[in-house]
This record gives structure tokens, sequence and C-alpha cells, in this order.
């Protein structure tokens, strides 16, 4: 099976990589329509697995115009070009951000909060008009520490460790509920999420505790001397992913697989 990834250097794109054989696309920043046709048709993959985005919420804000390009015309133009190929997308957990209940959020409870979620649904909804067995997968928050040569990013962990290594206090959103994932286990429950019928899914690690139960749960179990604020309150973004884990893709629990990644890094 010949899988073309996009984003294959970024920070889901990079672990993808290490758990199975695809071929990397180039960066799509700078290709238009014909560039993706093209590149669809040298590649001639059976799957597009999509993760390249910009997903950061204050640049999508900053840059209306960048942010549609990446998060909506790029995926629409390869689900128009590539309509003999299974696609596989990432779209984000924050199409939740103005629900107005408490969660755990379903498929279809949407209320999106920010341009790039705004952005990332009308993404989903066209994706599915062009190909209806197309997979949308709604990722929560990931994590990881850093490994030589591969990117990382700011997450959830890192800010834990980097605030107990300078002395500076962590600001916690006591009381929201979030599922935060470990991207290894995203990575590894794509293969899965190839298999899935088309449709819309939430796609990550659940979690019964709230974000200051988590960290001062972590600070405990690493010993760490680290002060935690409560922050300003922020919006549950907790997802109920039965959908996905009946068609294949589990996940540990968010205390679960944070448990799992200071274990695989000799932390604990």
């Amino acid at each position: 099976m010949r899988i073309l990834l996009t984003g294959a250097r970024g920070f889901l794109g990079s672990r993808i990589r290490q758990t199975m054989e695809v071929i990397p696309a180039p960066s799509l920043r700078d290709m238009g329509r014909e560039e993706i046709a093209a590149l669809v048709g040298e590649t001639a993959p059976d799957v597009i697995v999509h993760t390249a985005a910009i997903s950061d919420i204050g640049a999508c804000q900053a840059n209306p115009e960048g942010s549609y390009r990446a998060n909506v015309e790029l995926p629409v133009w390869l689900a128009e070009t590539a309509k003999n190929a299974k696609l596989v997308m990432l779209s984000t957990d924050q199409v939740y951000s103005t629900h107005p209940g408490p969660g755990p959020f379903r498929e279809e409870d949407t209320a999106p909060g920010n341009l790039y979620a705004e952005h990332k649904l009308e993404m989903e909804r066209r994706v599915l008009e062009i190909s209806p067995d197309a997979v949308l997968l709604r990722a929560t928050w990931m994590y990881d520490l850093p490994l030589y040569g591969v990117p990382n990013r700011g997450n959830f962990l890192m800010n834990l460790l980097k605030a107990a290594a300078t002395g500076e206090p962590m600001l916690v959103p006591m009381e929201q509920y979030r599922g935060l994932t470990y991207v290894r286990d995203a990575a590894k429950n794509m293969e899965k999420a190839m298999g899935l019928p088309g449709g819309v899914y939430n796609f990550g690690s659940e979690t019964e505790l709230t974000m200051g139960q988590l960290t001062q749960q972590l600070r405990e179990r690493l010993g760490l001397n680290l002060q935690i604020l409560p922050g300003q309150p922020r919006h549950n973004l907790w997802m109920d992913c039965r959908k996905a884990a009946e068609g294949g893709c589990v996940f540990s629990s968010t205390a679960e697989g944070l448990e799992n990644c200071l274990s695989d890094y000799g932390l604990i």
C-alpha cells in the first residue's frame, strides 16, 4: 500500500514515519492546485494522510488568509485531485471550544470559538462533500519529549518540566477537563484510522481528571518542586472517542498515556 504523508517533518508526521512506510511529501506551503495534482499523480498513493496545517490559534487569527489556505484550500485541493485515494486528514478538538455543555463532546456537538476551528470545520465539510469515504480525525493537544533530529513543540508535559526546571510557577486552568494524547499513540493508531468508514471521528485520549488534578498528580509522581497557580479558567475540551474506538482506534487515558511516555523515556 502506497501512503503519501504530508507534514512528514512535523510533530505528528515525523512520528508516523517511525511506525510505517510512507512516501513523505515535500512542503505544500507554496503549492497551488496544479502542483498538488502533479504530486498526487506522480506518487499514485492508495492513501493520503494529511497532517500538514497551521495549528497555532494566534497565528491563524493574525493571518486569516494564510490560515484559510493551509487549513481549508490545501486539503480541499488534495481531495479534488486524489479521488482514487483514501483520505485521512487531521482536524482539531477546538471545534468544541464554545459549546455550552460541560462535555465530553460527541462528534455532532460542534461550536467553534476561533478562526482556526472555523476553518477546520469548513475543511471537514468540504472534503466529505468531495470524498464521502474520507476520514477526518479531530485530534487533542498532543505531547512528547524531544527526540534527536525530530521536531518537538510546546506541549503540556514540556511546559510542566520546564517550569519545574526553571522554578517558574505553572499556570493551570484547574477545573478544565481536556484530553491530552501521547503523540506516539496517535501515530500508532493511524493505520487503524485508514480502515475507518468515511466520516468525522474524535481521535485521542479521554480523561477523568481535571487539568489541575493531572498536574498535581504528575508533580507528586516525579517528585518535582513545582508551584502550581490557578490560571485563567478555560472551556472544557474533552471528547467522547467511542466512535473511533469502535473502529479499532483505542487510546490510553490521558493519565495512563503520560505514565507511558515518562516510562518510555526512563523518567519513572
